[in-house]
């Protein structure tokens, strides 16, 4: 009889690294730490969900291809036809899928989204970085050295950035697409509250991936991930994706959404940039708070005179969530997270910042 512990066939690597936190909220809480969007769809919506989802035969697999949903995604959201295309559980399944192709390192310009680093090491791909300039910018001579030094196969950018919400330039992505010969992903998650995509470019660059989500215009529980890439990279990556990886519930609400609601997501998504600069003005008058412009839904804001953990905690005594970035990269030290919300939850939140740093009780 053997003693070894059940969990001795683990990889070690797996053994000492930490699952990514998703943590049981308590009712009532307020969610600006993960960048849902604060509004639900219309009744309508829920209404004519119902009614396509009692017409659904559970005992039979979804459309292995999700033909339908790529045509629908393609007209109506990236003006590309369905073979450029390739969908996911979220957009967590498609970065996994991806670092399961490829062959070599990695290169993240960090500070940038914690989930590329996790999945990379889970996939069994190495890392290696390029750090954003003391202004939190792409540093494209950074990059593009970090590229010529470590040759890794695929550069992942993320536009708006996260936790940052700077966009990359067109010009930047044009040029390390001509002097980078590997691939490159460029994750468009906050692109309906940007505006710029990169996926003018991918004519001229084959090589040039752009991601979208549907997550934060709305749509979180969804979990549609969407990569739009030329076939021949599809048609590779569809060897690697697991079979009925999109389940029909999935893709009859998103074809739903796509056909009768997409006007009023794009009003929804309006309301949030407006609500972020409303948020922006109010955060600048607080003293000792220095919110950073952004392109996504949430801005990074810079706290002065206390550390940003204790008041993170301070704003979780008090029934708001918020993300403490500030241990996350030297560049961020001092550095909160807030999600966009209604204008009722942005005034309470600013409201009690404002308390918790003068120290009133």
């Amino acid at each position: 009889m053997t003693t070894d512990a059940p969990t001795g066939w683990i990889r070690q690597d797996i053994l000492a690294t930490s699952a990514y936190p998703v943590e049981k909220v308590p009712g009532g809480t307020l969610r600006l730490d993960a960048m849902e969007s604060p509004f639900d769809l219309p009744e309508a919506f829920h209404r004519r969900l119902g009614e396509e989802m009692a017409g659904i035969s559970l005992n039979r697999y979804p459309d292995g291809s999700a033909s339908e949903l790529k045509e629908i995604l393609g007209k109506s959201l990236l003006g590309l036809s369905p073979d450029h295309l390739f969908l996911g559980n979220g957009s967590d399944e498609i970065l996994q899928t991806l670092f399961l192709a490829t062959t070599g390192p990695l290169l993240l310009a960090e500070p940038t989204f914690s989930m590329y680093r996790i999945l990379a090491e889970m996939t069994g791909r190495t890392v290696v970085t390029a750090t954003l300039s003391e202004d939190l910018d792409l540093d494209v001579e950074a990059l593009l050295a970090a590229a010529r030094k470590h040759h890794p196969s695929l550069i992942v950018l993320s536009s708006p950035n996260n936790p940052t919400g700077r966009d990359v330039s067109e010009e930047t992505v044009d040029r390390i697409c001509r002097e980078f010969s590997g691939g490159v992903l460029v994750d468009e998650a906050y692109f309906p509250f940007s505006g710029w995509t990169a996926l003018s470019l991918q004519r001229a660059h084959p090589r040039l991936m752009v991601l979208r989500t549907l997550s934060k215009m709305g749509l979180a529980a969804l979990r549609l991930g969407i990569l739009a890439a030329d076939p021949k990279i599809v048609a590779e990556l569809d060897k690697v994706r697991l079979p009925y990886n999109l389940n029909l519930l999935t893709q009859r609400a998103a074809i739903l959404v796509c056909r009768e609601f997409l006007p009023d997501l794009e009003s929804q998504v309006r309301s949030i940039i407006h609500l972020r600069e409303d948020l922006l003005r109010s955060l600048s008058a607080i003293p000792g708070v220095c919110p950073l412009p952004s392109s996504a839904n949430f801005l990074l804001i810079r706290i002065g005179g206390k550390d940003p953990s204790v008041v993170a905690r301070a704003l979780a005594d008090r029934g708001i969530l918020i993300r403490d970035v500030s241990r996350h990269h030297p560049l961020l030290a001092g550095c909160l997270r807030v999600t966009i919300g209604t204008a009722t939850e942005n005034e309470r939140f600013a409201a009690t910042l404002a308390l918790i740093l003068k120290g009133t009780p």
